[in-house]
């Protein structure tokens, strides 16, 4: 796929990057914590933000608070304008979703079914897998480290985003058929997965569509390969009825979890593009292009 400027490589943060990251946090808790306002100074900080919202009218006319200072593309700023509101935009989403435009809350984010497939032919894995009432926690912890965007195109609209997120935990009931290594796996119970230092790149690719007169973006896909840097899994019963030889698999999935994760990504991708754009296309395909991102203006 096509990028723009120098894209953020997957993997561990760096040292300095993980200290920015993180001294940054306890500087801002240090001053939020010392820092008191008067009556006076708390009036004008409600009528400075209330001088900075903005509403966004949606397709059925109704409107949604932005409570951001609009990010104006084509502008040498648009990019980082874009990182810091997806990163309040990711707090928002983490703590009560966006209820005007149908997004639930992603911290926890609930998935009631979800199928795959492992069929590649490769020795390591070959299984049939359903999983059921997951719940994955971690993402109100994201940081948004990078953005890179092309919206000068009438006819084509990509955004590549950079994130790192420290640690993601998903529970949930499983069932499988299939082997894992020279294991057979017959199995289903409940099971358990945290990975950790989970970096990667959101590359959003859309067309812009006018209904009625008004230009939206339609996010046609939405692709991201995380890299992790730890993986610990529990599964109860991954052999029917056959304890010993469950923990026996299980010990395997935990050695060799690099081999078997290189392995499931590409056909797990696959789903998680299906559950990303739908949650997308719920902002973009509702709310117009020149009010997500106005056009900037002619001298």
């Amino acid at each position: 796929m096509e990028e723009w400027g120098e894209p953020y490589k997957p993997g561990h943060l760096s040292v300095a990057e993980l200290f920015c990251v993180r001294c940054c946090e306890r500087s801002e808790t240090r001053r939020s914590q010392s820092y008191k306002m008067s009556a006076k100074q708390l009036v004008l900080l409600a009528a400075a933000v209330f001088q900075l919202s903005s509403a966004a009218v949606l397709k059925d006319g109704s409107e949604v608070p932005t409570y951001l200072s609009p990010c104006i593309r084509n502008t040498p700023e648009f990019n980082q304008c874009i990182r810091k509101a997806l990163q309040l935009l990711m707090g928002k989403l983490s703590k009560a979703g966006i209820q005007e435009l149908g997004l639930e809350s992603v911290d926890p984010l609930s998935i009631a079914e979800l199928e795959m497939t492992y069929n590649g032919g490769d020795p390591v894995i070959g299984a049939d897998v359903t999983l059921k009432d997951t719940i994955t926690r971690g993402f109100s912890a994201i940081k948004v480290i990078d953005v890179r965007s092309k919206t000068d195109d009438p006819n084509f609209f990509g955004m590549d985003i950079d994130f790192y997120v420290p640690r993601i935990v998903t529970n949930g009931k499983y069932k499988m058929e299939g082997h894992v290594g020279n294991y057979p796996v017959n199995g289903a119970g409940d099971f358990n997965i945290t990975t950790t230092e989970v970096t990667g790149t959101w590359k959003l690719r859309g067309t812009p569509i006018v209904d009625d007169g008004v230009t939206y973006i339609r996010i046609d896909r939405m692709t991201v390969r995380p890299e992790i840097g730890g993986l610990k899994a529990h599964a109860s019963n991954l052999i029917n009825d056959n304890p010993e030889l469950s923990q026996i698999v299980l010990a395997f999935v935990n050695r060799f979890w690099k081999v078997l994760y290189q392995e499931m990504i590409p056909y797990a991708e696959e789903h998680f593009e299906k559950i990303l754009k739908g949650i997308v296309n719920k902002i973009f395909l509702k709310i117009p292009y020149d009010q997500l991102f106005p056009p900037a203006r002619l001298e």
